[in-house]
């Protein structure tokens, strides 16, 4: 990824997170917008999965730490969020996540692909109950 692709990451981020987390407020999701493209991309190791130079979705990683995933909500179901997630796990032997508890299907997804719950916390900056996921080799 370069700092061209930034502004692209973002988008999708914001997209696919006021549809994924409709029990948040939108306007928490436009205030991290700039936060998210000067400190969290930026600091982040962030794949790609780009078809004919258009961006479908990233992952960032911190570390062991999966930040994000997201994918353009119209392209769920054609397995990229997957891809990427293999491509992570390819290069790690343990990850970890925070996902809130509203967000059945990111749950599923992830226990699907060998994730396990390890604890329940809430986040301070939104109030939502979120689970630790974690995924080892």
């Amino acid at each position: 990824m370069n700092d061209d692709d930034i502004p692209e990451v973002v988008d999708i981020w914001y997209e696919t997170s006021i549809q994924a987390h409709s029990f948040i407020p939108k306007d928490y999701w436009e205030a991290n917008k700039t936060l998210m493209k000067n400190k969290y991309i930026p600091m982040s190791e962030t794949y790609l999965a780009v078809n004919d130079e258009r961006i479908f979705g990233f992952i960032s990683l911190i570390d062991d730490y999966l930040a994000a995933i997201f994918v353009r909500p119209e392209t769920h179901g054609l397995s990229i969020g997957s891809s990427l997630l293999d491509h992570a796990k390819s290069n790690r032997k343990n990850l970890q996540l925070k996902v809130f508890c509203k967000n059945k299907k990111s749950i599923e997804f992830y226990t699907t692909k060998g994730f396990s719950i390890i604890s329940e916390s809430k986040d301070e900056e939104t109030g939502e109950n979120e689970l630790v996921m974690r995924w080892h080799q």
